[in-house]
């Protein structure tokens, strides 16, 4: 398939990205992984967003963003993801499972995943009572005791959503502290959850689902049990094919830009949370726009022809 802008995720940044290549009348088509939205739409309530006061769901908030790209003729692809990248000729070529993408323009919006605990348990109980999404699977725990694991604002986003749901919630912090925005520890505070501070988490125990959680603290050893545990420990740039395209990426593997989100690739731009500047859904918004205008000037000066 030909297109003038091709975009890799669909996260904020990849659909603020294609709401302005296509709102130029630009062929423009957006490959997701896995969902529309990326970690955003995970977000239990987003009150930081300019225009809502009131705050609004992430989940909500993205389905607005992809029906504005779609409304202008952007092509979403979920389900697609990128396994092999071609970025040094001419066209930028982007093959995946399914189908071969040819452009002129090619903007990274891959966002972040999940890093994991890399502990005993961990794998061997992922989906039996541990999980890296309190809004996937909270509701499977409800009126029932769970941990949350880590102290940034994915983790307070998910003790606040889980308040609701679980009987009893215990909040392990690691030795790096408590990273969160004081909005979220105001309103934790309120609902009367304390964090346990200065733990390693050293095993997640159980045979066929979660029966309990091993953490040290002050050299001691103790088994907390739980049914559920909830891990927030923060997220990893998801760049690797990229690094072997030939896009430059710094020593922690975000992505090289510019001031106008230019990548050392002519054509490939970057931006969101990939680029290790935003982690902010309104940032992320704001790069996307950013390097879907200047991808979009980039496709017109090549002059590629799409039907």
């Amino acid at each position: 398939m030909e297109c003038d802008v091709l975009i890799i995720g669909a996260g904020p940044a990849g659909l603020a990205a294609a709401i302005y290549s296509s709102r130029q009348g630009l062929r423009t088509v957006v490959l997701e992984e896995a969902v529309i939205g990326g970690r955003a739409t995970y977000a239990h309530m987003i009150d930081n967003y300019p225009g809502f006061p009131e705050g609004i769901s992430g989940a909500e908030l993205i389905s607005r963003f992809a029906k504005q790209a779609e409304k202008f003729g952007s092509i979403i692809k979920p389900g697609e993801g990128a396994k092999e990248i071609k970025v040094l000729g001419e066209a930028k070529e982007v093959i995946t499972a399914n189908e071969r993408y040819i452009s002129k323009a090619l903007v990274i919006a891959t966002g972040l995943r999940q890093k994991k605990l890399q502990i005993p348990g961990e794998e061997k109980l992922l989906g039996r009572g541990v999980s890296y999404c309190a809004t996937c699977d909270g509701f499977f725990f409800r009126k029932k005791k769970v941990a949350v694991i880590g102290g940034g604002n994915e983790a307070a986003s998910d003790l606040l959503y889980l308040s609701s749901l679980a009987g009893k919630i215990v909040w392990l912090v690691g030795e790096e502290g408590i990273t969160a925005d004081d909005s979220y520890l105001a309103k934790i505070s309120e609902i009367g959850i304390e964090p346990l501070t200065g733990v390693r988490v050293v095993e997640l125990q159980g045979k066929e689902r979660l029966e309990g959680i091993v953490i040290e603290k002050g050299g001691a050893q103790e088994k907390l049990e739980v049914d559920g545990a909830f891990i927030a420990v923060g997220s990893v740039p998801t760049v690797e094919i990229l690094r072997r395209a030939g896009v430059e990426v710094d020593e922690k593997g975000f992505i090289k830009t510019g001031g106008e989100m230019e990548t050392n690739i002519a054509g490939v731009f970057a931006a969101g949370d990939c680029t290790g500047k935003s982690h902010q859904v309104v940032l992320a918004a704001g790069q996307g726009a950013m390097a879907g205008i200047k991808a979009s000037a980039y496709a017109k000066m090549k002059g590629l022809k799409t039907g």
